[in-house]
């Protein structure tokens, strides 16, 4: 009993020790200060310009396609009787 005990608290410390996730870098030194590219005016200029928004500012990109609906409806129906769509699991 005494030894079940033991080999019970044994492989359970292990496996505590062995379940401590890895947290951040290895590299002990802290990383490079950030060095800018642009001079302060020219980012102040560029804080000061309208920012240029599309789509009424929903953030959706839009895509311009010059394909209509029956040109990709018939290239769906196309590929599915040659057998090149794959649907489900094979």
């Amino acid at each position: 009993m005494n030894t079940k005990l033991i080999a019970i608290a044994a492989l359970s410390s292990f496996a505590a020790f062995g379940a401590q996730a890895f947290q951040g870098e290895m590299n002990p030194n802290p990383p490079q200060p950030f060095q800018s590219t642009q001079s302060r005016a020219a980012v102040q200029t560029q804080a000061m310009a309208p920012v240029q928004i599309s789509n009424g500012g929903t953030g959706v990109l839009t895509i311009s396609s010059r394909t209509d609906r029956a040109t990709v409806r018939a290239a769906a129906v196309t590929a599915t009787r040659e057998g090149t769509t794959t649907s489900g699991e094979m």
